[in-house]
């Protein structure tokens, strides 16, 4: 997983297509305006879900992970928790079997920890980081991005 602020990362930092087009697409674009909802980028390889909420309790969110796509989840206002766990542990276990459609499985077990994201700021996961996202830190409304990136590399 790679925590950071977006304006510290360029599209040429990545050697991965689908990459580049995501940050280019957020060097150019008010994610801010943009309505709720779902855009093809670059047809199945990338895909943006906006998205504004109010944050969830730990018990009412999933830990879930991917095996085709990364998530690049950017917080553009508000803050919200976000879980994270190495798939490779042991006692975490999937609740449900794969979803080709939505490319996800999800798990239950413990997190190993957790990370407050501030507006700028985003996680980029990899298919063992599980993560348990859209968590609340507060009862403000959370506006996000969300990048599915198709792993190409």
């Amino acid at each position: 997983m790679i925590v950071g602020q977006i304006e510290d990362f360029k599209k040429n930092d990545f050697a991965s297509k689908n990459i580049q087009t995501a940050l280019l697409y957020i060097e150019s674009h008010d994610l801010l305006a943009l309505p709720d909802g779902k855009v093809a980028i670059d047809g199945d390889n990338v895909i943006l879900n906006r998205q504004s909420y109010i944050g969830k309790e730990e018990k009412d969110a999933k830990i879930e992970g991917h095996k085709n796509y990364l998530d690049l989840q950017l917080v553009l206002k508000g803050e919200e928790r976000f879980g994270y766990v190495d798939k490779r542990r042991s006692e975490i276990k999937a609740t449900t079997p794969y979803d080709y459609a939505k490319d996800r499985t999800n798990y239950e077990g413990n997190v190993d920890g957790y990370i407050v994201l501030h507006p700028g700021q985003f996680a980029l996961v990899y298919p063992n980081d599980l993560h348990q996202a859209c968590l609340k830190v507060n009862d403000d409304m959370i506006e996000k991005a969300v990048f599915k990136i198709k792993i190409d590399f």
